[in-house]
């Protein structure tokens, strides 16, 4: 079976929002649902949704109320809307941001690899972002599947318990899911665009910064978090990106909660020291 819930959080996103729905629309395996989150825009993001919603009876539109703040990574709003009640009916769940775009091959493609791998429990594509006039791949681990557009496994998206709220939430999904014997992989074949990327300078700076943040908060050991800042170094923001990246990581010391299974954080940190001393790894 591949019946699957798409579910979109979409905030003052009339740019970007018309490209997606295109890109779902012409799917070879469309949504059997796709719930659309409008989270307080101010722009036409709400009448675009409501205007697909009534061109294809399985859009489903929800508008929340404008607020002052709003989570990083809009996982607090997807989970208000993905009940166990609602999800457990598919057979795959399908979280994407609003600013993407993509062939009509790749929901086909990822669950294809679902039945390649029987382990698999979470999966994504690779993603591009523009750099002047031209499109270049994010870089990742290969086991990373970026939070712009993972793929569930009902099975693994009940085992983990769904959705974590806050920052670094799509790297705690994949960990919980290795932890319980799933395996979380981005294929290079599969391609998605994402078109709002990190910036400039200043905006790579920030990126830099909350990474480090985002990894003391995750668990990660501070000698391989040292060797990933050392690496950074010689990527843009060169040298100042590993910096940034330790000072980021410090300040989680006084500012950063982590999470709380200590369990989790023992097994980030052993996953790490193999693959920093190039033993056989999840954490590649």
């Amino acid at each position: 079976m591949n019946r699957y819930l798409a579910i979109t959080p979409a905030k003052d996103e009339e740019k970007h929002l018309p490209s997606l729905i295109e890109s779902v629309v012409k799917q070879n395996l469309r949504p059997a649902r796709w719930i659309i989150i409008d989270d307080g825009s101010t722009d036409a993001t709400a009448s675009i949704i409501d205007q697909a919603a009534r061109l294809h009876t399985w859009i489903e539109p929800h508008h929340l109320a404008p607020r002052v703040r709003r989570e990083e990574g809009g996982e607090s709003v997807i989970m208000q809307f993905l009940r166990r009640q609602t999800w457990e009916q598919y057979d795959y769940i399908f979280r994407l941001d609003a600013d993407l775009s993509f062939g009509p091959e790749l929901l086909e493609g990822l669950m294809a690899e679902f039945v390649r791998r029987p382990s698999l429990g979470i999966a994504g594509p690779t993603l591009y972002e523009p750099e002047g006039e031209e499109w270049h791949e994010v870089l990742a681990p290969g086991f990373h599947t970026r939070g712009a557009a993972k793929l569930y496994s009902r099975a693994c998206f009940a085992a983990i318990g769904g959705l974590e709220s806050g920052p670094g939430w799509d790297t705690i999904d994949e960990v919980r899911a290795m932890m319980l014997n799933f395996t979380s992989r981005s294929f290079r074949h599969l391609r998605a665009f994402h078109h709002r990327p990190q910036g400039g300078a200043a905006g790579l700076c920030r990126s830099r910064f909350a990474t480090g943040r985002v990894a003391y908060r995750i668990g990660y050991s501070p000698l391989f978090m040292i060797a990933r800042a050392v690496w950074r170094t010689f990527e843009r923001p060169y040298l100042v990106g590993g910096a940034l990246m330790l000072c980021g990581y410090l300040q989680g010391y006084w500012k950063t909660k982590r999470i709380s299974s200590p369990e989790l954080v023992r097994f980030v940190r052993r996953q790490q020291m193999r693959r920093l001393f190039r033993m056989e790894s999840q954490w590649r």
